[in-house]
């Protein structure tokens, strides 16, 4: 009887141990936070971009081409969007006639990016974080029917409107003037123009780019806008 109430005891102690012993419960994890990386792509590689790509770093599977459906033309701008764990790396890929090159370091974050040809590259990177520039040239011919004394091309948002491309003795009826500027490539720029009226009208959502347009008179504009692209 003395044996089983040991016996008993030991038991008892044992398992006293092993509950006060025993491994706390593992707290449960957070939720991973995520954030949207948003991309300006400037494509600066004199190049049409066949082939865009981005995914996170390690991954098999690439996704779609970004520009399966229109190829990303020299001096064009396209915005991408990617949504992953805030510190998740991406890589940014990219084909032109130069072949297949990438960025892989890249973090969720609002940034610009220029891509970059072989030479521009010069070995370094493949991309700058800079937003791209052009020069927009624009053949204007004034169509009103009578003269125009003042015409301006500035980027959105700029309290400077720069030259006046119609000279001193401004741009007679059917007189022609080539308007050139430098810019951020995909910033709307404003062509404005003051007509024989003395009315200052404009045209708000101009790109840096190769362009020929008339300026056309109140009549000719009817409201819906007060240039006519052409050739």
């Amino acid at each position: 009887m003395k044996k089983l109430l040991v016996v008993l005891l030991s038991l008892f102690v044992v398992l006293t141990v092993a509950a006060c012993t025993k491994a706390p419960a593992e707290e449960p994890k957070g939720e991973v936070e995520e954030g949207t990386g948003v991309y300006t792509i400037y494509n600066m590689t004199g190049y049409d971009v066949t082939e865009l790509y981005l995914y996170e770093v390690g991954s098999e599977d690439k996704g779609e081409n970004l520009v399966a459906e229109k190829a990303l033309a020299p001096e064009k701008v396209k915005t991408l969007e990617y949504t992953a764990a805030s510190d998740a790396k991406l890589v940014l890929e990219f084909t032109t006639e130069e072949g297949t090159r990438s960025f892989d370091t890249l973090s969720i974050e609002v940034a610009p990016i220029s891509l970059l040809s072989v030479d521009a590259a010069a070995g370094a990177t493949n991309i700058k974080f800079e937003k791209g520039q052009g020069t927009g040239v624009y053949t204007v011919t004034n169509a009103t029917g009578g003269v125009v004394s003042e015409i301006y091309m500035y980027p959105e948002g700029s309290e400077d409107k720069g030259q006046n491309w119609a000279g001193e003795a401004g741009l007679a009826d059917g007189e022609t003037v080539v308007v050139t500027i430098d810019g951020v490539l995909g910033l709307n720029h404003i062509f404005e123009f003051v007509d024989a009226t003395g009315e200052a009208r404009n045209f708000p959502t101009l790109h840096i780019e190769v362009a020929s347009f008339d300026l056309l008179s109140v009549d000719a504009a009817a409201g819906a806008t007060n240039i006519k692209f052409g050739y």
